[in-house]
């Protein structure tokens, strides 16, 4: 046995519920009949198992894929290395390219991410950023998804909950890109943007399949109609939202631009933009 051939890392809020969906469509591809193992972030599992039964039974997914072996094995086995290498077998087994994508695992620590390694040393990781301040402001407005009676907290409470260190740990794609390289060779990880992935979806998926090493085929085909676990809807941040995390992130977002082209230099400008042209940042106290 050995681990999943594929593991999408995140990050959270940046299109990996959408990625699951498209890549579980493709005839070459397996993943789970849910998103989020979350083996590595918790390994006892014990949080997960009603949030797993309850997406089971009302998100619909029940209806496209029945109730099998994966989850007597997921629910009846002991949670272990093997355990985990036994839930991708059987696709593997088949010929099939099987992962998985659990967003959280972008913040644990070296000792998951070698774990992970030892299983499968060829397992390929997928890590999809997204601007922080519409990532910050996308995980508040999920946080209080269904409190429709209750609206959108105040300005000073959502700036609060976006600087809570699990919300910022997230957007600091740095730190997990060294994470990732200590472990992995940078040719197992595919690094991609929302907004390339929302500005030309067939694009963004043919070329994280060619990565993968399965055929394009019929892209089109494997792509949603409509959005998938969205929670801003196109509701942009207030003004005074954008500027405080402007200010938080524009020396991550500084740094990252120096390694990637595209997307990090529209962050960093728009941050540039928000605020005014004061961006004289005492990099080593934020960091």
């Amino acid at each position: 046995m050995r681990g999943p051939d594929f593991v999408g890392v995140g990050a959270p809020r940046a299109g990996t519920s959408w990625l699951h969906e498209v890549l579980g469509r493709h005839p070459q591809l397996w993943l789970p009949p849910i998103k989020e193992l979350h083996y590595f972030d918790e390994p006892d599992g014990t949080k997960r198992y009603y949030s797993y039964l309850r997406m089971r039974l009302i998100s619909g997914f029940w209806i496209k894929r029945p109730l099998g072996l994966f989850d007597f094995h997921y629910f009846l086995g002991r949670r272990s290395d093997a355990w985990y290498c036994k839930l991708f077998a059987p696709a593997q087994r088949r010929g099939l390219i099987a992962g998985e994508i659990t967003p959280a695992y972008s913040v644990v620590d070296d000792s998951a991410l070698r774990r992970l390694w030892r299983l499968n040393p060829k397992t390929k990781l997928i890590y999809i950023m997204r601007d922080p301040v519409d990532r910050s402001w996308s995980a508040v407005v999920k946080k209080h998804h269904g409190r429709v009676r209750l609206g959108l907290p105040d300005l000073e409470t959502a700036i609060r909950y976006a600087r809570e260190e699990g919300i910022q740990k997230r957007s600091s794609y740095m730190e997990s890109i060294a994470k990732f390289e200590r472990v992995f060779a940078r040719e197992q990880i595919f690094y991609g943007f929302f907004e390339d992935l929302s500005q030309n979806p067939g694009g963004f998926v043919a070329a994280l399949l060619r990565f993968l090493g399965a055929e394009p085929g019929e892209i089109a085909a494997l792509l949603p109609k409509t959005a998938l676990n969205v929670a801003a809807a196109g509701r942009q941040p207030p003004e005074a939202f954008a500027r405080a995390l402007a200010a938080d992130y524009f020396p991550w977002v500084e740094k990252l631009s120096e390694r990637f082209d595209g997307p990090p230099r529209v962050w960093q400008s728009r941050y540039e933009a928000i605020l005014g042209g004061s961006v004289a940042v005492d990099w080593e106290k934020r960091t």
